[in-house]
């Protein structure tokens, strides 16, 4: 009788000590877990982060690039403006020098 007894209590006491290694082990799978998702989490948002800079970066970028065509645009329309009145200040001279010779 007292060996059975004996023989419950050890299985009980092996039982409770399994139930704990069961505890620790799945805490310590569980914050390992908890680590790496929080270390992804912290990478995605990084990565988000760097491709909206780099996105504003490129729209910034498109911007300029535009102005700076507007800008090419504008100072050829004038160039050919002022070549334009030249080249009539110049006919005009003329056609004065002839008539002043005539």
């Amino acid at each position: 009788m007292y060996q059975s007894r004996e023989a419950d209590v050890e299985l009980k006491r092996e039982l409770h000590a399994q139930k704990g290694w069961l505890t620790q082990n799945d805490k310590m799978n569980l914050e390992a877990e908890v680590q790496r998702q929080n270390l992804a989490f912290e990478t995605k948002q990084l990565a988000d982060a760097l491709a909206r800079k780099n996105h504003q970066t490129d729209v910034l970028r498109q911007v300029g690039e535009r102005d700076r065509q507007v800008r090419r645009e504008m100072q050829g329309k004038l160039y050919d403006e002022r070549a334009a009145k030249l080249a009539e200040i110049e006919y005009q001279r003329r056609i004065d020098n002839e008539k002043q010779t005539n």
